[in-house]
């Protein structure tokens, strides 16, 4: 909502570089806030800080690793969403719930590394998100909510391609997750890993920047638009800073920093710390079952802020996420 009220608009690339600079900031602050308060209540003996210097490096490596996961999977879907719809490839994300067992298995060198029952769970989230991507009731019009299954297209495009491999970045953060999160803490591998979104973020702007401001570019088209755009947005703001209008009641300075702030320190620093701590303790597919919930959550908030309500397809895939929850719950894991 407060992305759409922007004028000018912000470019997506630097909207995503403007709000990970505040989340690396904070996370940085609250890290260094946590180690000082470490270093008060521990004895540094010779042993204590070569264990430190070892986590240290462990932090980084796991903050540049998956850092980078995620701004090649952010970046792969916001290129691929240029031409494929967002609900088509919101579902070619949930992949993920099939990708990271197999992953999983695959660094174990054995398919039976993960549970028949877990196996089972997945393929059951799996089906049960499929079958709410096909629920079309909006709360609106059809009140069966049905949509012929015979519409659903498979055909591959190149731009659902970019969201298959943002798809296996996503699930391969998710699986070297689970190795890093146990050796650290949640609050040093959160900042490293915002830290990198934010100095990739960043270059990439940069470069975007160094684009749209050249008359040629042998890129890709789509590549020189989104130049054109950072460029244009530079330019109204300097134009706003120059003429005093950006401090103005009609400017919409305001708007765009509560958009980064927000955006910043709830669903980036919170969620990249929540992820952080949870992997320490629940293994990867687990914690990949967990986020197909994800559209449960979406129905239930657009139901009590839209007004929108599930058709049948809807409360069936719900149904299927459950069961696969509680199949994974009842496992006997003592990580589930």
């Amino acid at each position: 909502y407060m992305y759409e009220k922007m004028d000018p608009s912000m470019p997506g690339f630097v909207f995503s570089a403007g709000y990970y600079i505040v989340a690396a900031v904070s996370l940085s602050v609250l890290s260094q806030l946590q180690a000082k308060n470490d270093d008060q209540e521990i004895i540094n003996t010779p042993n204590d800080l070569q264990i430190e210097e070892e986590n240290n490096k462990i932090t980084t490596r796991g903050g540049w690793e998956l850092g980078s996961y995620l701004f090649i999977g952010n970046g792969l879907q916001v290129v691929g969403l240029q031409t494929v719809p967002a609900d088509r490839a919101a579902f070619l994300v949930q992949l993920t719930t099939v990708i990271v067992p197999l992953l999983s298995a695959f660094a174990a060198g054995n398919l039976s590394a993960i549970p028949l029952q877990t196996w089972a769970a997945c393929i059951i989230a799996f089906s049960g998100v499929v079958i709410m991507g096909a629920d079309d009731s909006g709360g609106a019009g059809d009140q069966t909510g049905l949509l012929p299954l015979n519409s659903l297209e498979f055909n591959v495009s190149q731009g659902d391609a970019l969201i298959l491999l943002a798809a296996i970045a996503y699930s391969m953060h998710v699986v070297r997750l689970g190795e890093y999160a146990p050796r650290t803490t949640a609050i040093k591998l959160a900042a490293s890993k915002a830290t990198t979104e934010a100095f990739l973020s960043i270059a990439l702007v940069a470069a975007l920047f160094f684009v749209g401001g050249s008359a040629q570019s042998p890129l890709p088209e789509f590549v020189n638009k989104i130049g054109h755009e950072v460029v244009e947005y530079y330019n109204a703001i300097s134009s706003a800073v120059m003429n005093g209008s950006v401090l103005s009641s009609e400017s919409s300075l305001g708007v765009s920093a509560a958009a980064i702030l927000w955006t910043g320190w709830i669903t980036c620093a919170y969620t990249i710390f929540a992820q952080s701590f949870g992997q320490g303790r629940v293994n990867p597919t687990d914690s990949n079952l967990i986020y197909t919930t994800q559209p449960l959550f979406s129905s239930l908030f657009a139901y009590f802020l839209l007004g929108e309500v599930l058709g049948v397809y809807g409360y069936i895939g719900a149904v299927l996420i459950g069961m696969a929850l509680w199949l994974v719950s009842s496992s006997g894991d003592e990580s589930s």
